[in-house]
């Protein structure tokens, strides 16, 4: 569950160490409803969008705040997950089928406790976050 705005909330009504949006994830990739746009892979350690339009139509906005796949896509990027590229791609080669793999190492079909593991990519320090990490420098003083 989420918090309007806030962290997720566990069902004892304590804050979640899993983020809303990991949460969110691991439910719909395990909603037999939706497995026909999105689901487990048959070895359970990655899972696959089928048809990237219509989830994004159909499912996103179920679950998230918008219907836009690029946006699903970075928020998956921000918490470590993968593009699968297989062999017979090589990566160079666009698939013929509208099917996109995603993994991670914490995630993984039957082992929802793992998911606590997975945290957020912290971006680049601004130079005034940087300042309480460096005590100032004595500055020099100017000769009248």
């Amino acid at each position: 569950m989420e918090a309007a705005g806030g962290p997720a909330v566990a069902m004892d009504g304590y804050p979640s160490p899993v983020p809303a949006f990991l949460t969110k994830l691991w439910t719909l990739v395990g909603d037999p409803e939706t497995n026909h746009l999105i689901c487990w892979s048959p070895n359970g350690t990655s899972f696959h969008v089928r048809d990237q339009g219509r989830f994004a139509k159909e499912v996103l906005p179920k679950y998230f705040k918008h219907n836009n796949m690029a946006s699903f896509v970075r928020q998956l990027n921000m918490y470590g997950f993968r593009k699968v590229v297989s062999i017979e791609q090589g990566g160079l080669v666009k698939p013929d089928r509208d099917d996109t793999e995603f993994q991670h190492l914490c995630f993984l079909r039957g082992h929802e406790h793992l998911l606590e593991h997975i945290k957020r990519k912290v971006g680049p320090l601004l130079p005034a976050q940087l300042q309480p990490l460096f005590p100032s420098q004595p500055q020099p003083q100017s000769q009248p």
